[in-house]
């Protein structure tokens, strides 16, 4: 059996500034080390709950596990290019193994040929075209992942917060019940059409997502 760790560094970046302060520290003798950090819940790996765009939706800490944990069909787009659009045809030729019931993780490798640390993995990044996400949120599925900044006007934040309209994942799929699991990595050392997939978000009460450690497991 092989574990692989999806999830990104949560650390210093320059999208999402971050500072990890210590209460307490032994450098400055103290006997204790305590550190404290302060991000949002939108940041780095993370799962969506449909609270993001739909009022009085469910909260993190109720989100039943089953709808995060389990087999995972693994879409392989790997040959995609900087600033392509991922249509309903290469969903379809990639996802004829998708079941009833799975999650749907896209896998583009992106953070093999874009760094994530850098401006260019957003500015550059493959996004799903509106009809691609119509497809996946009519197949009956619990949750989609991606390794990419999914929806084209990501690229925008934080110079400018898009409309929900203007982002297909949101707009679309999440609305339908579908959770998204938001800026996996590591894609690339998973070769299996299927895996079983682990995603453990924060029970953070009223939050509307979580950052989230995801692993696949892999026998």
């Amino acid at each position: 059996m092989k574990i692989i760790d999806l999830s990104m560094n949560i650390q210093n970046h320059w999208r999402w500034p971050l500072n990890l302060e210590y209460i307490q520290s032994h450098a400055r003798g103290d006997e204790f080390q305590t550190c404290a950090v302060k991000i949002s819940m939108h940041t780095f790996t993370h799962i969506d709950t449909p609270l993001h765009i739909l009022p009085k939706s469910i909260t993190i800490e109720k989100v039943p596990l089953e709808n995060l944990i389990g087999p995972a069909a693994i879409i392989n787009l790997e040959d995609i290019r900087p600033n392509q659009a991922i249509n309903v045809e290469m969903l379809k030729k990639a996802g004829v193994h998708i079941e009833n019931g799975d999650i749907v993780i896209l896998k583009t490798n992106w953070d093999r040929q874009r760094d994530y640390n850098t401006k260019e993995f957003w500015t550059e990044s493959p996004y799903l075209a509106e009809e691609a996400a119509i497809w996946l949120a009519n197949q009956n599925i619990k949750a989609v992942g991606f390794d990419f900044p999914q929806d084209f006007f990501i690229r925008e934040i934080p110079q400018r917060h898009p409309k929900v309209v203007e982002l297909p994942t949101h707009h679309i799929i999440l609305r339908k019940g579908i959770y998204l699991i938001e800026y996996l990595c590591n894609l690339s050392q998973i070769t299996e059409k299927r895996v079983q997939l682990f995603a453990f978000p924060l029970k953070i009460v009223g939050a509307e997502a979580s950052p989230a450690r995801v692993v696949a497991m892999v026998t």
